[in-house]
């Protein structure tokens, strides 16, 4: 049996190998790496002492000095028609060797209840002692999509009671249900708001977070003018080594790709790590002890569950005329700001 590491390498050779797919778990194992150090740290009395644990873009931000884009990498917005490829090695991955607990969201940005409580929700980012708009992005809500939302949710409510028993699980609520286009600034690398557009006048240092957030939201749209409206159609659901049940869409006209090209062009101070596929996460599922790996049977019934899902879904679509910018309260949980923005 491959332990953790060599596992890990396995899994990312195997999503590099389907031309963009290793992205995906670069940035959950970036995000888990630097928490996890957190964790140790705060085992060791170190709880407050948050500055030594932020990286250098974080530590920026905080003392009020801009991130610039001279000094920075172009953003890297992939191309969605590699997306259907980076699915299909995700779901090998998971087929092949299961769980990667290097891969796995950290159960520290989540509170866990035990008896007589019951229940798994996402902790604030004011709670981790995070900046509390450390996730700022561009989405298309399920709101949107009502019947495919019911039906992904009833896989939701299969998978999770299948391996429920052994792991603990968040499932979103409908109103939570995203895909994500474009990322202004992530957990893992922050960017002060507003990030720096190419068209746009910067604001002060000392502006106030109202007028950084509604700057940032303006610039947005204005990039965003005429795009026309988004058709996605799913292609799968599907379990990820990193405990994620995702509902995966193929990009029909190519909008999403176009959205992220052109914020890539304006929003030249965001993040540099982007989504390189289509989805919206269905459900969490956590391990609750090291090394624990799902039994074979169980892992064949949720993968079949899964199957029925894709069955029932695939070529299913929508259309979005519009999308939205949302300052992000709760980890993975689009419950702050929301500004809803036209593709008119």
């Amino acid at each position: 049996m491959l332990d953790r590491r060599a596992r890990r390498a396995v899994v990312v050779a195997l999503a590099g190998a389907a031309l963009g797919a290793g992205a995906y778990y670069a940035c959950e194992w970036a995000f888990n790496e630097r928490f996890d150090a957190n964790a140790k740290d705060d085992e060791n009395g170190n709880e407050n002492d948050d500055d030594d644990d932020d990286d250098a873009t974080t530590r920026d931000a905080r003392a009020g000095e801009p991130s610039t884009s001279t000094s920075r990498p172009p953003i890297d917005a992939k191309d969605t028609r590699d997306a259907r490829r980076a699915y299909e090695a995700l779901e090998l991955a998971f087929a092949t060797d299961g769980l990667d607990r290097g891969a796995q969201t950290a159960r520290k940005y989540f509170h866990f209840a035990r008896h007589p409580e019951v229940g798994t929700w996402p902790k604030t980012y004011a709670e981790m002692g995070m900046p509390s708009d450390c996730a700022r992005l561009v989405i298309l809500t399920m709101e949107d999509a009502p019947a495919i939302c019911a039906a992904a949710q009833r896989a939701t409510r299969e998978v999770t009671r299948l391996l429920g028993e052994t792991m603990d699980a968040h499932a979103p609520g409908r109103g939570s249900l995203h895909v994500t286009l474009f990322h202004l600034s992530r957990t893992f690398e922050y960017v002060r708001a507003p990030v720096e557009f190419a068209s746009a006048a910067t604001l002060p240092p000392n502006a106030p977070t109202e007028d950084a957030h509604a700057r940032e939201e303006a610039a947005v749209a204005e990039a965003l003018r005429g795009c026309g409206e988004c058709e996605l159609e799913v292609d799968r659901v599907c379990l990820t080594p990193s405990g994620c049940l995702i509902l995966c869409f193929n990009d029909v006209r190519g909008r999403v790709q176009e959205i992220r090209e052109r914020l890539a062009r304006s929003a030249v101070g965001a993040a540099r790590a982007q989504n390189d596929t289509v989805h919206c996460t269905l459900a969490r599922l956590f391990v609750r002890s090291d090394g624990f790996q799902i039994d074979e049977e169980r892992a064949a019934a949720a993968r079949a569950a899964c199957d029925v899902a894709t069955s029932a879904l695939r070529g299913a679509r929508f259309r979005a005329r519009g999308v939205t910018y949302c300052v992000e309260r709760a980890f993975s949980h689009c419950d702050g700001r929301r500004a809803r923005i036209s593709l008119g």
